[in-house]
């Protein structure tokens, strides 16, 4: 998959909301189980994103494999993400995925 955004403010993987995990876990909740805090939090945050805006193409990102054990989720197939755009984000305690859609 290549369609993932990443906005949180806080994560070893995130640069320039692309994520460089390769390999990104989401729990039962959807909550992102790979976000690795940053030593020094957001403001390495804001740093790493103004020096990798130049480097990354938005429309071409790399392959990015979810792992999903969001039973409920209508875009779960075989533990799998099958999303063409997944947003992943902080909400109000933890990052989580904001793609996730219950099953009706």
């Amino acid at each position: 998959m290549k369609g993932l955004k990443c906005t949180t403010c806080n994560c070893e993987f995130n640069r320039a909301c692309h994520c460089n995990a390769g390999v990104i876990k989401v729990g039962k909740s959807g909550v992102c189980e790979t976000k690795q805090k940053r030593r020094y939090g957001i403001i390495q945050q804001n740093s790493v994103n103004i020096e990798a805006a130049k480097d990354f193409d938005f429309d071409g990102g790399k392959d990015v494999l979810i792992q999903c054990d969001c039973a409920d989720c209508v875009f779960n197939r075989n533990r799998l993400c099958s999303s063409d755009v997944v947003n992943m984000g902080d909400g109000l305690v933890k990052t989580k995925c904001f793609t996730k859609s219950k099953n009706a």
